[in-house]
């Protein structure tokens, strides 16, 4: 049994879909009610402490973190870690299918399908992944256990007993292998093998982007200890002129261009982010006409993309001209669709060039994301008013 007067603290720093899940239901079958398990993200009552400021009758507390923000304390010595991670192909296009959602407040659906919208979604991965190997992998913790998915899937009953054995127990291994059994776990220890998914399956492959993924993380990366799954280099790809401009510590390569943003055009010039970036730095120079002109033409090349509606009617606000009618369009009340403030400055558009019915829509989209909005009811007011006038 565990210790209830000084419980052992297990924090987990997990990149997404590295089997937290499977793990987790192992050890709460296997732990039972001497464990508690803190998600962290989703209980209203959390300390938000780390470690876990719960005690009572709890022998060991296990905390979930996927670090995203990189504030996950390192140093809580008596603490266990463990540090889940998983090749970032087979990751991303896992992440890829639970992340395919449509959901109010959330980037638009539509342009996230998009081949432009996975490409970022890919760069914010790749980040993230150089993130998480420099905090937590280049130099590993004495108190932690490494538990790559690939072995995590192939030995589970190996990993559980490690971790019983470090939480401070004494294995039972009856019931560690009943434990296993019921979590699935025989596919890695019974009569089944453990089988890696066939990337190339998933409806959302794209070798040419994920291999210049895994190019990157495996060059920049080195100790995941990764091996190649795909061909590609990432140092000539749009994905890393991505990359460079999500990620400002991302060192740019010696002997190239030393300009960061001038690099990334070249790379991904007609990458919608590119091109509003160039908008920006229009703007900068007081280039106002050319600036709207350009803003108009992605939009009508790329109708699904919010930030470009975004500057658009910045550009537009700023000069007293009129949004263009060609950004008027139903494409319009889909990328707009994350944002309140986005959708009020739609929903004027819209009515001053007469499309009250539009008007409303968007206001109302708008009031479902900020309810307790004043500007915004009102808004709706003046939209409906204008919709039912005779």
């Amino acid at each position: 049994m565990a210790d209830v007067e000084n419980p052992k603290v297990l924090i987990g720093a997990s990149i997404p879909r590295s089997g937290h899940h499977f793990l987790a239901d192992m050890m709460t079958g296997y732990f039972g009610p001497e464990l508690y398990y803190c998600e962290y993200y989703t209980l209203a009552n959390c300390c938000k402490q780390v470690p876990c400021t719960r005690r009572g009758r709890f022998g060991v507390i296990y905390q979930k973190s996927h670090d995203r923000d990189f504030k996950l304390p390192a140093d809580v010595a008596d603490a266990l870690y463990l540090i889940q991670y998983r090749h970032p192909v087979p990751e991303a296009l896992s992440d890829r299918e639970l992340d395919i959602k449509d959901t109010l407040g959330r980037p638009s659906l539509a342009y996230r399908q998009t081949r432009a919208g996975f490409m970022q979604w890919l760069a914010a991965k790749a980040v993230y992944y150089r993130r998480f190997h420099d905090k937590w992998m280049a130099e590993r913790l004495p108190n932690a256990l490494y538990l790559d998915y690939a072995e995590l899937s192939a030995k589970p009953a190996d990993t559980l007993r490690e971790i019983v054995t470090r939480a401070g127990a004494v294995p039972d291994e009856a019931h560690l292998r009943r434990v296993v059994e019921r979590s699935g776990g025989s596919r890695g220890g019974g009569a089944e093998t453990y089988k890696p998914r066939v990337v190339s399956d998933s409806p959302y492959f794209d070798a040419e982007l994920l291999g210049a993924l895994e190019d990157f993380v495996l060059k920049r990366c080195p100790a995941y200890g990764f091996t190649r799954e795909l061909s590609g280099s990432y140092e000539e790809s749009a994905l890393y002129g991505l990359i460079l401009l999500k990620d400002q510590s991302e060192p740019l390569p010696k002997g190239g261009d030393c300009k960061r943003f001038k690099l990334a055009a070249k790379l991904a010039p007609d990458h919608p982010e590119v091109r509003r970036r160039n908008i920006v730095r229009m703007l900068r120079e007081n280039h106002v006409s050319q600036a709207l002109t350009r803003a108009q033409a992605l939009i009508e090349d790329e109708p699904l993309f919010a930030p470009g509606y975004e500057l658009l009617f910045k550009i537009s606000a700023d000069s007293d001209a009129p949004v263009p009618e060609s950004a008027l369009t139903g494409n319009a009340l889909i990328a707009c669709s994350e944002s309140a403030e986005l959708l009020g400055s739609l929903a004027d558009a819209f009515l001053a060039a007469g499309y009250a019915v539009n008007a409303v829509a968007a206001s109302s989209l708008a009031a479902q994301l900020a309810p307790k909005s004043e500007k915004i009811r009102e808004r709706l007011d003046a939209a409906m008013a204008s919709a039912t006038k005779k």
